[in-house]
């Protein structure tokens, strides 16, 4: 098991290197005239990743492979209710609901062509909720609202980057 595990830090480290050499060839903030650059996102999660692979490494060190173990055969098993308005199917359907998210997802950015970013995003939002198995309408407009509002906010506002 540590063998893996030394071999997942050692990929994943290695990884973000090249990632975080690549992102470093992109423009920043000063070179382009958005608020931040290209740069900016890219950078902050190769960065984040490399701190958890750091860590990652420190506590195999420190707490050896059996700290990334868990042990679910001590645990009592847990009561759960599930949620009346989500539609519980059996794992056969997860299939489907990849290619039906990947076809809307392409639907999506055809769509944006022609009703601009905003519209197409809350069509692709709300019909994602439902494929992803939310039934409850009102759950399903609040969450379509919040993701519109976010991206306009975030990107018009914020980052002064115009949506197309």
């Amino acid at each position: 098991m540590s063998a893996r595990l030394y071999s997942f830090i050692l990929v994943t480290a290695f990884s973000g290197v090249v990632l975080l050499w690549l992102a470093l060839q992109l423009p920043g903030g000063a070179s382009v005239t958005t608020l931040i650059g290209p740069r900016t996102w890219p950078l902050a999660v190769i960065l984040a990743m490399l701190a958890f692979v750091v860590l990652a490494f420190v506590l195999l060190i420190l707490r050896g492979p059996d700290h990334f173990i868990t042990k679910d055969d001590d645990l009592p098993p847990e009561e759960t209710v599930p949620d009346e308005a989500v539609v519980r199917e059996d794992a056969s359907s997860y299939r489907w609901r990849f290619l039906a998210v990947l076809a809307v997802t392409v639907a999506y950015t055809v769509a944006m062509e022609f009703t601009g970013y905003l519209a197409a995003t809350a069509v692709f939002a709300a019909i994602v909720n439902v494929i992803l198995g939310e039934r409850r309408p009102l759950r399903i407009l609040f969450t379509t609202v919040a993701a519109v509002l976010m991206v306009a906010l975030v990107f018009d506002r914020l980052l002064h980057i115009p949506l197309p």
